[in-house]
């Protein structure tokens, strides 16, 4: 088990920072290529300069996130799809060329969208209770975490309150997605991925719908389920089509969360894990991204799943709970980053 963290800055003081804190790798998106828009695919000097950069701080590259942008195409059936599944495959072949051993992107469509959510935290009858409007309908920072630490929150019954107030042209800007759609534009892309992440060395994953509403922005979503990430791993088999398994978002979903990540270790198909324990889920209505130590979760006993089944992944803070004063996250990361470190040592020893 290695623990990763998430950097699109290359910066020396942001490296020596993730090295500092216990990091043993990086996670890059591929937005951190110098030369990769022009191109649209990422090349194997592209991927091995920057793992070079890494490396020079004692940090391995372990994990390269395609944009949400690049796979756009492929979401909303636009003529583009084709074009950007080849340089999907190119993306894939050069990270086996660089040795870097997991490839992941997102497949709810509208966080490729070009059209971003609203802000509404100016709204008179949000000034109470809310700070700031988050990504999407329902999601607000809100100071909810122990001593006002800001908390992103997703409130079921606002998205419906944010849709309503929300011109239909931001709700669903490509229209309404049903789940048949979305099954067939996803196997179109997996049976043309999948070999080429077999022939390349390279493991690959989704990332689940996040929020995992049953609808979202107009698109009927399929991996807001255990049941549908089940689908997708198996969809075309392979001991390279996986997960990177987001334990919240899984949380999140009301399903059993322990007995999921039980079968997704038995079979194999984790390679990348964001270490979140949240409070609440979708069908409770209500959930926020706590603390690791104040979620639902017994996040040692998470842990301790992990050591049984010999995971050989990564571990990811993913996102850092809002601190007082904490500019940039520097300081929820170290906390999240240094508890996991502890939780790991600790199972290692038992």
């Amino acid at each position: 088990m290695k623990i990763i963290f998430s950097s699109g800055d290359r910066s020396e003081t942001r490296l020596r920072y993730a090295k500092q804190l216990g990091a043993d790798g990086v996670s890059a998106g591929t937005e951190s290529l110098p030369g990769y828009r022009e191109k649209g695919h990422a090349t194997p000097d592209m991927l091995t300069n920057l793992k070079t950069t890494f490396e020079s701080y004692g940090l391995s590259f372990l994990t390269l996130r395609i944009g949400n942008s690049d796979i756009h195409g492929v979401l909303y059936n636009t003529p583009e799809k084709d074009r950007e599944i080849d340089n999907i495959c190119k993306t894939i072949r050069a990270a086996g060329e660089a040795e870097i051993p997991f490839v992941y992107y997102n497949l709810t469509p509208w966080r490729s969208l070009d059209t971003a959510w609203p802000d509404t935290s100016s709204a008179p009858e949000l000034q109470s209770d809310d700070l700031r409007h988050g990504s999407g309908p329902g999601r607000y920072y809100r100071p909810e975490g122990r001593g006002d630490a800001t908390l992103l929150t997703h409130t079921t019954s606002r998205v419906q309150e944010d849709v309503e107030s929300t011109p239909e042209a931001e709700v669903a800007p490509h229209g309404q997605i049903s789940s048949e759609e979305m099954w067939e534009r996803t196997t179109y892309l997996y049976e043309r991925i999948i070999p080429v992440a077999e022939e390349a060395g390279v493991n690959i994953g989704a990332h689940p719908n996040d929020p995992p509403e049953p609808v979202y922005r107009g698109v009927e979503q399929n991996l807001n389920t255990v049941d549908g990430l089940k689908r997708l791993v198996h969809l075309v088999p392979s001991p390279r089509n996986g997960l990177l398994l987001c334990i919240g978002t899984l949380h999140e979903m009301g399903d059993d969360t322990m007995a999921a990540v039980e079968y997704f270790l038995q079979h194999k198909k984790i390679f990348h894990i964001h270490f979140r324990n949240p409070t609440g889920t979708v069908p409770d209505g209500y959930y926020q991204e706590d603390f690791l130590d104040e979620g639902d979760l017994d996040m040692l006993e998470v842990m301790r799943l992990l050591k049984k089944y010999d995971y050989q992944g990564f571990i990811d803070p993913d996102h850092a709970i809002g601190i007082a004063g904490d500019e940039g996250g520097k300081i929820g990361f170290a906390w999240e980053l240094g508890y996991i470190k502890a939780l790991r040592d600790v199972v290692l020893k038992e």
